[in-house]
């Protein structure tokens, strides 16, 4: 299904994120280069020697960001007489690991560096406009902006954040006293109180539009089959803190007993005995604790051999064979099966609307960024 979008784009901070990503891709695809075979001690040493005689000392790695964007002139941008310095752009960057960035190619950092002064740029603009429309920057409008949003939440989702922020120590307030110290932060609420004053209001979704995309994007609403299934499992798995690894014997064994003892158990499902009950005591399975409840899943959730046997049952209360998995032997009860079904367009009629306002609201704000570039005199000089 889709998702609520976002009313304005982020700026500076999805090329920030690029950095870090390509960066540990680059990192990673270095360990796992394979290595060649190793000489003998004495050829290698001769190797090495040679090599280094004719080998010029590779140049030692940039510490900083100043030596990573070494190639960036100052200032990366003018707009009229507003000048976006060296040091704002690397003011972006302070959490960007600094061997991220210089295992980057050269080529990538530039790419990358251009994405984010022209996110710079245009957030400056929008700041500009926000200021000429009467808004301006403060902790006041933050603070709001910030718990008009918050009461808006759905319950859900409000407490879902909250237990998140527990795992941190934190509450809602820390985060509304971070962010009202942080410029970024009072630039971007400037912004999005323009646009949902002085934008949003200029953008009427249509029923018929809705409707439209409703009927092109049937993907989008489409809800899988989905089933609720308990289980005992009778593990194969050796004894972890056992002395001494057991050979193959021990393991065709160990498999034996297990098969039997959930042979046995299935008799006693089909003879009466309480599922709940056995899954406490008999499953190796930590859902044991909720009388082998899985919950709800749909396919591609669980490893083929359960998922085949799962699905498989027909009505609630049926029982599956004895299945083998890669953790042992399982004996599978369904619960209650919810058939595939699309949802009504009546449940996701404000969703849409909210994601058609989006594109709208980026289109109207990319026009009006490239009207403003004609008027104010934007420049960003080339690269070093």
């Amino acid at each position: 299904m889709i998702k609520r979008t976002t009313l304005i784009r982020a700026t500076a901070f999805t090329a920030i994120a690029a950095f870090a990503f390509a960066g540990s891709i680059q990192l990673v695809g270095q360990d796992a280069k394979a290595k060649p075979a190793e000489k003998a001690p004495a050829a290698k040493a001769a190797a090495q020697d040679a090599a280094a005689a004719k080998t010029p000392a590779a140049p030692a790695a940039p510490k900083t960001l100043e030596e990573v964007f070494v190639f960036l002139p100052d200032p990366v941008a003018t707009i009229g007489d507003k000048k976006i310095t060296k040091k704002d752009f690397l003011d972006q960057l302070g959490k960007v690991p600094v061997e991220y960035l210089a295992q980057l190619q050269p080529e990538m950092l530039k790419v990358q560096s251009k994405q984010i002064i022209d996110a710079l740029v245009e957030a400056e603009i929008l700041l500009a406009l926000s200021a000429k429309a009467g808004i301006k920057p403060s902790k006041e409008m933050v603070i709001a902006e910030f718990d008009k949003k918050l009461k808006a939440l759905p319950k859900e989702q409000l407490d879902m954040i909250e237990k998140q922020l527990a795992v941190q120590n934190k509450k809602i307030d820390d985060i509304k006293n971070e962010m009202v110290k942080d410029p970024n932060s009072l630039k971007f609420y400037a912004i999005n109180k323009w646009v949902e004053d002085f934008v949003k209001p200029r953008i009427k979704i249509t029923d018929a539009a809705i409707e439209k995309f409703y009927r092109e994007t049937p993907d989008q609403f489409k809800k899988p089959e989905t089933i609720s299934a308990s289980h005992i499992l009778i593990s194969t798995m050796p004894d972890p803190n056992a002395s001494v690894k057991p050979d193959a014997a021990a393991l065709a064994k160990l498999d034996s007993e297990a098969k039997a003892k959930a042979d046995k158990i299935l008799v006693q499902l089909k003879q009466g005995a309480d599922f709940g009950a056995l899954a406490e005591k008999e499953s190796a399975c930590d859902s044991k604790k909720n009388k082998g409840s899985l919950g709800e899943f749909q396919r591609g959730q669980m490893v083929p051999e359960f998922e085949k046997a799962a699905f498989a049952l027909a009505k609630p209360g049926d029982l599956s064979a004895v299945v083998k998995t890669q953790f042992g032997y399982h004996i599978i009860k369904l619960d209650s099966k919810t058939p595939a079904s699309t949802v009504p367009l009546a449940q996701v009629k404000e969703d849409i609307r909210n994601t058609l306002t989006g594109k709208e609201l980026q289109k109207e704000i990319s026009a009006e960024v490239a009207k403003q570039k004609e008027t104010m005199k934007v420049s960003v000089p080339a690269f070093k």
